[in-house]
């Protein structure tokens, strides 16, 4: 277990969002402008319009237009989310790579109602361009060939079974992330903390999960690597506020134990809130 991680996870338990996800479709007529899109300092920063002061938090979305893969990658805790200069958020985006262009959506959650944004113009990544981009050939996702997680319907338990390969960019590397699991019920998509992906680490679901995730189906979507950003580093860990959360690009694991359906039914317990992680949005 990295340093520090029985803190992060302390944080993790107790602030925690719900999130509503379900398939949508979109009315572009009824969607909020779309964000900017900065090319300045070599760096990709999104200019997110504020639009109502009762914003609860963001999420944000990158889509990858080579593959037209959707991924959810921050998370903005309003109003200590962002530098801002009363009009405008801010957020720089630096897991991007090379050759790949993208374009981005926001969703707000206004007094606990969802808003989303129209895409964001599109944008190609030149390494000549930027300073931080990545390569192709740079790891920024776990791998996870040949580990499955099995999961035991007798006591609600779930293991790892093989060896998963971490994200070898920098950050990853100095302990600002940390793996996590991103669960669907039938209703909402979250994140939660794995105290270690060591092969035979198991996770015990009951007592972890909250209200929601309980009595219902439910399905593993795979593994992501998550990191906080608070609001004053220098304040004891317990009275930091959350700016920011940030999530690596997910990857699928194979799933044992559930049978065709792949669906877990975990019974009444008392559980704790993960992270706002929307996978589906459109």
């Amino acid at each position: 277990m990295k340093k520090g991680t029985s803190i992060f996870l302390f944080l993790i338990t107790f602030l925690g969002i719900t999130l509503f996800s379900c398939k949508l479709e979109f009315d572009d007529t009824n969607l909020y402008d779309k964000p900017g899109v900065d090319l300045s300092d070599k760096q990709v920063t999104l200019i997110i319009p504020k639009v109502n002061s009762k914003t609860k938090y963001l999420n944000v979305y990158r889509r990858d237009k080579d593959t037209d893969v959707v991924t959810t990658i921050a998370l903005l805790n309003h109003p200590l989310a962002l530098l801002n200069d009363n009009k405008n958020y801010r957020f720089i985006d630096k897991l991007i790579k090379d050759g790949h262009s993208y374009d981005y959506r926001v969703r707000y959650n206004i007094d606990g109602e969802y808003y989303y944004t129209k895409w964001s113009d599109v944008i190609e990544i030149k390494a000549s361009e930027f300073d931080s981009c990545y390569y192709e050939s740079d790891n920024l996702t776990f791998r996870t060939t040949g580990v499955s997680l099995k999961y035991n319907k007798d006591n609600h338990t779930i293991e790892i079974n093989g060896t998963i390969v971490v994200p070898d960019f920098p950050e990853y590397i100095t302990d600002s992330y940390y793996p996590m699991l991103i669960i669907q019920s039938e209703t909402a998509t979250q994140t939660f903390a794995l105290p270690s992906i060591a092969s035979g680490t198991t996770l015990p679901l009951l007592g972890l999960l909250p209200p929601e995730f309980l009595d219902t189906e439910l399905t593993i979507n795979g593994i992501v690597g998550q990191k906080m950003i608070f609001d004053d580093d220098s304040k004891p860990i317990e009275d930091r506020l959350i700016k920011e959360v940030i999530w690596t690009e997910p990857t699928a694991i194979k799933v044992t134990g559930v049978g065709s359906s792949q669906k877990i039914v975990v019974p009444s317990q008392l559980g704790t809130d993960g992270f706002d992680y929307s996978a589906t949005i459109y």
